[in-house]
């Protein structure tokens, strides 16, 4: 999943001569925590809450209190590899930049929400805490969920562990027969937690 497919197209933004009561209004407007400052559509800087609620008393224009030349990332950017640049820097946005002009932002809400639904976890489904022994305990996993039919969302082996430890989290219509079948393949279920029941509105 890219970036381009999460992130945010219709950017609020603020030029660098703005009033910084200005920008503290549209933050309060729109819910938002960041806002881009461009210069004829290229990005200049970015200015924060925390920027603004911290400015000095000489401080009258969005200029004086921005970040020039922020952290940036390009819309061909893979989620996950965004997660970590904003985890890195402990920043809560990206601004989405392509051939230098702003075309989007990425807020940490919008990765969060890629990766619930890669995960699978808001579909019924099934996640199984598993422990074998042996090289192959991936690819044999995988194949006695491919012959039941099910469908694997995610597959994370601890190798720190010994026996190894694995975690998985799959959409299958008979999960018994695939519990039966992996412990029959020498692994032994630990854990097994089934999808939540729907809420009747």
């Amino acid at each position: 999943m890219l970036v381009r497919n999460r992130m945010s197209h219709k950017v609020v933004t603020v030029e660098p001569p703005q009033l910084l009561a200005d920008a503290r209004a549209l933050l309060h407007k729109h819910g938002i925590r960041q806002l881009p400052v461009v210069r004829r559509e290229r990005l200049v800087g970015i200015v924060t809450d925390r920027d603004l609620r911290s400015a000095p008393g000489e401080a009258k224009t969005v200029a004086d209190v921005m970040t020039a030349k922020p952290i940036a990332i390009g819309p061909n950017t893979p989620v996950d590899e965004a997660a970590r640049v904003l985890r890195t820097h402990k920043i809560g946005a990206l601004p989405v930049v392509e051939s230098g002009n702003l075309v989007g932002i990425l807020a940490g809400s919008d990765v969060l929400d890629a990766f619930v639904d890669l995960s699978g976890v808001a579909e019924p489904t099934y996640h199984l805490t598993l422990t074998g022994d042996g090289p192959d305990m991936e690819r044999r996993i995988r194949q006695v969920i491919d012959r039941e039919r099910g469908e694997l969302k995610w597959l994370h082996r601890n190798r720190r562990q010994q026996p190894a430890q694995v975690h998985l989290r799959l959409k299958a219509r008979r999960i018994d027969d695939i519990v039966t079948e992996l412990e029959a393949g020498g692994f032994e279920v630990q854990a097994l937690v089934a999808p939540s029941p729907k809420r009747r509105r």
